[in-house]
């Protein structure tokens, strides 16, 4: 069974790393890092909810407007603000802001492969949490348009890995995704899955490292 002692003590040694991510990129896309200094600082919240079982997640659909992830399936997260102390910081006041959750320190466990994304030129810092009590949710309506709960073990499932085409503004893209409570999950959010994957893969020891 997945638990918060195995996550954390997978999460210190090396992790899995762009490889994964890498599974879930965009089939017409090659993903490139761009100097340091002109990328966009950000943080996301992965956040397990395990007051009961079975395990959940936390994810959004975000609502529309002027932007490149706009109405995409997202974490809690955002921008560093120079108020912030550190990117961690971010996560836990973004996912304040847009879910109503104020996480605590002691509920953090780790940190996933930063991941950069070239179309919003933002770098992406994953940080793990897992809620032991119960939370209400108060989701903030200009940037969310509703919170969603899939199982953990979903992630697990390959019959959950699908192919498709989205399309972003003018263009059509040839993509892999994870169908997640019937969202389809792709891009930058589907990456950082891709190598949560592998890390409860490693917990549970179900194949790690299955291409």
């Amino acid at each position: 069974m997945i638990s918060e002692k195995k996550l954390r003590e997978e999460l210190l040694k090396p992790l899995p790393g762009t490889e994964y991510q890498e599974k879930l990129l965009p089939f017409n896309r090659r993903d490139t890092v761009p100097d340091p200094g002109k990328y966009i600082e950000t943080a996301v919240a992965i956040i397990i909810l395990a007051s009961k079982l079975p395990l959940h997640l936390i994810l959004m659909k975000r609502t529309e407007y002027e932007g490149h992830h706009s109405g995409q399936v997202s974490f809690p997260g955002g921008k560093f603000d120079p108020g912030d102390s550190t990117l961690l910081q971010t996560a836990i006041r973004e996912t304040l802001e847009e879910t109503g959750i104020l996480l605590h320190k002691n509920e953090y466990l780790g940190q996933l492969t930063p991941l950069h994304i070239p179309v919003s030129g933002y770098r992406v810092v994953p940080f793990l949490f897992f809620l032991t009590r119960r939370v209400r949710f108060s989701p903030d309506n200009n940037e969310v348009s509703y919170l969603f709960f899939p199982e953990l073990n979903r992630l697990l499932d390959d019959e959950n890995l699908k192919r498709t085409r989205v399309k972003v503004g003018e263009y059509s893209i040839d993509t892999p995704y994870f169908d997640l409570e019937n969202e389809v999950v792709w891009g930058a959010t589907s990456m950082i899955l891709s190598e949560f994957r592998e890390i409860l893969r490693r917990t549970e020891n179900k194949n790690p490292g299955k291409k």
